[in-house]
């Protein structure tokens, strides 16, 4: 679960905890019952009530999905055993890949997404690169170091690698 859907969920487990104690308090006779009924007959007609319904069903149906992992996985499961699993997140293997197309020469600002699933790992790579730097090469070299690389070190599998140049300039410019 990301960060925003942590803060969504903390939110959301405020007015939970407001909509309980509120629901306590009328069972319990402390609010008159017809301060209740006159707050449920006001309900009918008002639009208010009907946005904020339907933000707490989104807000539900968003939470259920981020705590099911249906929005995308943080990490990769490499290996289990009788000892435990053993995962490695979705921002180590970014970096790790990140790290690698970078060891090729006249390659720079590299930034890397990566979508993990479970029949392997999908790759994007944006970077810039060196003029005079031969491109098909460049981007065959990239994709055997980062395939073998990521073969060797985790077992998975890198199922396809995109590679993006957003610049072609030299470093120091």
């Amino acid at each position: 679960m990301g960060i925003p859907d942590r803060i969504i969920l903390t939110l959301y487990t405020f007015l939970m905890t407001v909509v309980s104690v509120f629901l306590i308090l009328c069972s319990l006779n402390v609010f008159p019952q017809r301060v209740i009924i006159a707050f449920i007959e006001s309900i009918p007609g008002s639009w208010w009530y009907a946005v904020g319904g339907v933000i707490m069903l989104s807000v539900s149906i968003r939470l259920l999905f981020a705590g099911i992992g249906v929005t995308g996985d943080n990490s990769l499961k490499i290996s289990e055993g009788p000892n435990g699993k053993v995962h490695v997140g979705k921002g180590a293997i970014e970096n790790y890949i990140a790290a690698l197309a970078q060891e090729i020469y006249g390659i720079y600002n590299v930034k890397v997404i990566a979508k993990l699933e479970d029949e392997g790992i999908y790759v994007r790579i944006n970077a810039s690169i060196e003029p005079g730097i031969n491109i098909p090469e460049t981007t065959d070299e990239i994709k055997v170091n980062v395939k073998d690389s990521i073969k060797k070190v985790t077992g998975i599998e890198v199922k396809d690698i995109e590679i993006f140049f957003k610049q072609i300039k030299s470093k120091k410019e």
